[in-house]
């Protein structure tokens, strides 16, 4: 089991930022991610460019929760980036969106689900949240396009890959879940696609729950990636 250090996440920063692809501002409640500092993404292969190792992520109104272990050479949870190319070659390309870059902006962030690591973002008032955009990263896409050593073969009709957004209100699961298709049968998400969240309600937390037919003893063998961007967004 990969061992990790919890960094506490912050609270929300008022900020209002510019949504370069729709040329308007967005709301200062909605998580745009481009407060956060990171260096210029690189064209080299490295593992840790484009990573944002600070103690919490905070925008708009969601703290995120992050977490960086063995040195600052292992990720879970939620990275921020603002690699904008799609070359892979292996894991240490996994901080790429498949669509190349964010879905506005600069920065976006990719959320590597560990099954170990709380999988948490903090409200700073109970809200109900509008909407999120999503898209998969390039080493799941990979994984599922053309197939690799440890989920098996490419895709095939009968395959799927799921993310599941959880709500919770002082520390209570609501009925209601999100379920986005990353993945249905051979049919792989490559654009940021929006949404909705309205139907978890009155929320002050979110969940991530990964789910997919490539399973082993240890749980889901697809790399258990996704990318978000514009959290709390309207359409």
């Amino acid at each position: 089991m990969k061992k990790s250090f919890l960094f506490v996440a912050a609270l929300a920063l008022t900020f209002a930022a510019c949504n370069s692809k729709q040329g308007e501002v967005v709301d200062k409640s909605v998580a745009t991610f481009e407060e956060a500092s990171i260096s210029p993404a690189s064209t080299e292969s490295t593992f840790a460019y484009g990573v944002d190792t600070t103690v919490y992520l905070a925008s708009g109104n969601f703290a995120v929760q992050q977490t960086v272990a063995y040195g600052g050479t292992y990720v879970s949870g939620a990275v921020v980036t603002n690699i904008t190319d799609t070359k892979f070659v292996d894991y240490k390309d996994a901080y790429k969106s498949v669509p190349g870059g964010a879905y506005a902006g600069k920065n976006y962030v990719v959320w590597y689900e560990d099954g170990y690591t709380p999988n948490v973002i903090r409200l700073s008032s109970p809200a109900v949240v509008p909407g999120v955009y999503v898209t998969n990263n390039v080493y799941a896409y990979n994984s599922m396009k053309n197939g690799d050593d440890f989920a098996g073969e490419p895709f095939g009709p009968n395959d799927y890959f799921t993310l599941i957004i959880q709500g919770a209100l002082n520390g209570e699961d609501v009925n209601n879940q999100v379920t986005v298709k990353l993945a249905e049968g051979t049919n792989i998400l490559t654009e940021w696609t929006y949404v909705d969240l309205s139907s978890l309600g009155k929320i002050d937390e979110l969940h991530f729950v990964m789910d997919g037919s490539r399973k082993g003893d240890y749980g889901v063998n697809t790399p258990t990636y996704f990318c978000i961007d514009n959290l709390g967004a309207k359409k």
